[in-house]
C-alpha cells in the first residue's frame, strides 16, 4: 500500500512537471531531450545548432578564475579549446556565473541552446553539471535541439559506495568510475577502507595492520585529486569497532573477550574492538589522526554498524562495567557504544569534518544519546532477527540526525548477502521506489515491504548511495557492467525531476541512448 501511495504521488510531480517542461507553444518536433536524470524543465524551440568538431569553449567576463577548470576539462572531453576573449561564434560554448533563480542552488543550471550553447548557473558546481547534460546531448548528436532548460536535484547526496575491505580495486578503475558517477550527476564516492578480511589503505602509524595491495597515500591523493575535478566527494569509511578483524590479526591484545563461560560457542574471536580497553582507544585516535588530514572532503564514516546484539552484551560484562563508570550506575552496553560513537565525533569535529555512521546502533542509550549531529545511514531493521529493533528512520530524525537512505532495497549490490539472494529488481526500483522509503527485507521475503515512509519534503533526508558490497569477488568488468543500471536509476530517483517514462522497460531505451562516461 506504501509503495501505490507513493507512486501515485510520483506520477503527480510528473505530471505537474510535464506541464512545465512542455509550455503552450513548445514546437513538438523538439521534446524533452534524453538524459539522465531527466531535465527538470525544458521549453523547446525550433530547429537544431550543429556543434563543430574544433568546437570553441568560452568563459563569460568576470566568470573566469572560478570557471577556467570548468572551461579546461570541458575542452579536453570535447578535444577543443578555451577562448578568452573575442565576440562567440555560432557553435560555441559559453559558460557564466550569475544565474539569478535561486532554485538552482548550488548544483544547478540553466542551458540555452540556440546559436550558441549557453550554461549558466550560481556557482562552478553547477556549471559543470550542465556541461555533463551537453555531453549526453553530444554523445547522441551533434546536432543539438534548441531549448531552454533550467535543472537542480531534490536530494543533495548522490553516489556509490565500494567496498576496499573485501578486495582491491586499481586506482585507474577508480578514478574512471569517478567520471561516471559526474557523468550521471552523481556526486559522492564512499570508500569502505576496512573490514574483516582487509585494510586497503597504508598507515604510517600501524603499517603492521595494512593488507597487500591497500591503497597508498599517493595513490588515495589522486583519486582525491581527480573526484575534485569532477565536483565528486570523497567520504572515507575505516569501520569499527566490529568489523576490525584485519587489525585484530596484527593486534589481538585489542579484541572484545568474552568472560569465561559465557563466552558465545559460535564465535570464539569477536572480530571486535574492546572499546572498554584505553590501548585500543588510543590506536583509534593514532588512525584517525593519521587519515582525516589526508582526506581533505566534509566527511568521515566511522561504520559503526553490527557491534553486538542484545542477545550477544551478557557475554562482554565489562562494558556494562565502563559504561557505568563512566556514565553513572544506570548505564548498560548499549551507552558504552554510544559514548565510543560520541568520542570519534569529537575527534572529528576537531578536525572540522561531520561524521557519517551505519545507523543500527545509534539507539538505546539509557544514559547516553549519540550525537544529533552525526549523519545516520539507514539501511537495515533487522526485524525479524533481534528486538529491540534499531530505530527507525523518522525516529533518528527526532533525535536531530541527518539521514541517509542506504535500505538494503534497493541501494544493495551484493551476489548474496544474507536472506536475499541475486541484487534488486531495477524494474520494481525505477516504477515504485521513492528516496523517501527505507526499505529492508524480512525473512524469505524479496519484496521488501512494507516500507518506512518519511515526508518527501524532509530536508534532512539527504539522498542516497549504491553499496556495492564485494563478498563473492566479482569481476570488475562485471561489477561495472553490473552497476550501470543502479546508478542510472538512482541518478533519476535522487534528482527527481519529471521522468520521461515510467516504465522501466522505456528507461532502459534512455539509458542505452545516454551510454557511458568512463574516459
Amino acid at each position: 500500500m506504501v509503495g501505490r501511495v507513493a507512486r501515485v504521488a510520483a506520477m503527480a510531480g510528473v505530471l505537474a512537471g510535464a506541464l512545465i517542461a512542455a509550455p503552450a507553444g513548445a514546437s513538438a518536433a523538439d521534446p524533452r531531450p534524453q538524459t539522465i536524470p531527466a531535465l527538470r524543465i525544458w521549453s523547446g524551440g525550433q530547429g537544431r545548432t550543429r556543434l563543430p568538431r574544433a568546437v570553441r569553449i568560452m568563459v563569460a567576463s568576470g566568470s573566469g578564475k572560478r570557471l577556467s577548470p570548468v572551461a579546461r576539462l570541458l575542452a579536453s572531453e570535447l578535444r577543443g579549446r578555451v577562448i578568452r576573449s573575442g565576440p562567440a561564434r555560432a557553435g560555441d560554448i559559453v559558460l557564466s556565473l550569475g544565474a539569478r533563480d535561486r532554485r538552482l542552488g548550488r548544483e544547478g543550471y540553466a542551458l540555452r541552446i540556440d546559436r550558441t550553447v549557453n550554461i549558466t548557473g550560481r556557482t562552478p558546481g553547477g556549471v559543470f553539471y550542465g556541461t555533463r547534460t551537453l555531453l549526453q546531448l553530444l554523445h547522441q548528436s551533434r546536432r543539438l535541439s534548441r531549448g531552454r532548460a533550467e535543472d537542480w536535484p531534490r536530494y543533495p547526496d548522490r553516489g556509490l559506495m565500494i567496498d576496499l575491505g573485501r578486495r582491491m580495486y586499481p586506482v585507474a578503475w577508480i578514478i574512471s568510475e569517478i567520471k561516471q558517477l559526474a557523468y550521471l550527476k552523481l556526486n559522492l564516492l564512499h570508500l569502505h577502507l576496512t573490514d574483516d578480511q582487509r585494510w586497503g589503505i597504508r598507515s604510517a602509524t600501524h603499517p603492521e595492520i595494512v593488507s597487500a595491495g591497500a591503497l597508498s597515500r599517493s595513490e588515495v591523493k589522486q583519486i582525491l585529486a581527480v573526484a575534485a575535478r569532477y565536483h565528486v566527494t570523497v567520504v572515507p569509511e575505516i569501520d569499527m569497532p566490529a568489523h576490525v578483524g584485519a587489525l585484530l590479526a596484527a593486534h589481538p591484545e585489542l579484541e572484545l573477550k568474552a568472560a569465561g563461560a559465557l563466552s558465545p560457542p559460535q564465535s570464539p574471536d569477536s572480530r571486535k574492538l574492546d572499546i572498554s580497553n584505553p590501548a585500543a582507544l588510543a590506536v583509534v585516535k593514532q588512525l584517525l589522526d593519521e587519515y582525516l588530514p589526508l582526506f581533505r572532503g566534509p566527511y568521515w564514516d566511522v561504520g559503526g554498524d553490527e557491534y553486538l546484539t542484545p542477545a550477544e552484551e551478557a557475554a562482554y560484562p565489562q562494558l556494562q562495567l565502563y559504561a557505568q563508570q563512566h556514565y553513572g550506575p544506570s548505564a548498560t552496553t548499549k551507552d558504552a557504544i554510544l559514548g565510543f560513537f560520541n568520542w570519534v565525533d569529537g575527534i572529528v569535529r576537531a578536525h572540522h569534518r561531520k561524521l557519517w555512521a551505519w545507523h543500527d546502533e545509534l539507539g538505546g542509550g539509557t544514559a547516553v544519546s549519540a550525537a544529533p549531529d552525526i549523519q545516520a545511514s539507514w539501511w537495515i531493521d533487522f526485524s525479524p532477527l533481534s528486538e529491540p529493533r534499531p530505530p527507525t528512520p523518522q525516529q533518528l530524525l527526532d533525535a536531530g540526525h541527518a539521514i541517509l537512505n542506504d535500505g538494503w532495497f534497493p541501494t544493495y549490490y551484493t551476489e548474496d548477502l544474507g536472506p536475499i539472494q541475486g541484487k534488486p529488481s531495477m524494474a520494481k526500483t525505477y516504477e515504485t521506489w521513492e528516496v523517501n522509503q527505507f526499505c529492508s527485507p524480512t525473512e524469505n521475503d524479496q519484496f521488501f515491504e512494507p516500507c518506512y515512509v518519511v515526508s518527501s519534503t524532509e530536508p534532512r533526508n539527504l539522498g542516497s548511495t549504491i553499496n556495492a558490497w564485494d563478498d563473492r569477488e566479482l569481476s570488475l568488468a562485471g561489477l561495472r557492467t553490473g552497476l550501470d543500471p543502479p546508478l542510472m536509476v538512482l541518478a533519476q530517483k535522487t534528482w527527481q525531476s519529471p521522468e520521461l517514462t515510467a516504465s522501466y522497460a522505456r528507461f532502459q531505451r534512455v539509458m542505452a541512448a545516454v551510454g557511458h562516461r568512463y574516459t
